[in-house]
């Protein structure tokens, strides 16, 4: 019989900011494989923030789903990362909170993915932002991030 490991739904209640947000992504870059952000359309961004990251991207796509966001509108583009120091780096160069991500300036709905699963998901017009957890380890991890306002959602 093939168990399936119970999911831990954890939502982040305020937008990390300044030494929060610097703490939260180092830690999910030191446990993730790759990133994700996206861009639409119908909003303009800065093209030097995402050429900044052409060297580390593993592929784009077009699409009309990802996390926890489905579009009725024209196709988002989906910029697939690997995670890195440099990678690492530029997030924190480019944003001093999670909901800087968002248009005109940066690209949207940063998700993280460990063993291809989303860990991490932030959906940034919306202002939420989620932790799907599997295991005590990234529990542990992520409620080890000081000043980190989170709520377990049942």
């Amino acid at each position: 019989m093939n168990k399936r490991k119970k999911v831990e739904c954890w939502h982040i209640n305020e937008n990390p900011t300044d030494l929060v947000y610097e703490n939260l992504i180092k830690l999910l870059c030191n446990h993730s494989d790759t990133f994700y952000f996206i861009t639409r359309k119908e909003l303009t961004y800065d093209e030097q923030v995402i050429t900044s990251f052409a060297p580390y991207m593993i592929k784009t796509y077009e699409t009309k789903k990802w996390a926890f966001t489905e579009t009725t509108g024209p196709d988002a583009t989906v910029y697939v990362i690997e995670v890195n120091d440099a990678t690492c780096a530029l997030l924190l160069k480019y944003a001093n909170s999670l909901y800087d991500w968002v248009a005109p300036v940066l690209p949207e709905d940063l998700t993280f993915m460990k063993n291809n699963f989303s860990w991490f998901s932030c959906t940034t017009h919306e202002e939420a932002a989620t932790f799907l957890i599997r295991s005590a380890y990234y529990k542990k991890r992520i409620l080890a991030v000081e000043g980190l306002q989170l709520e377990q959602i049942e």
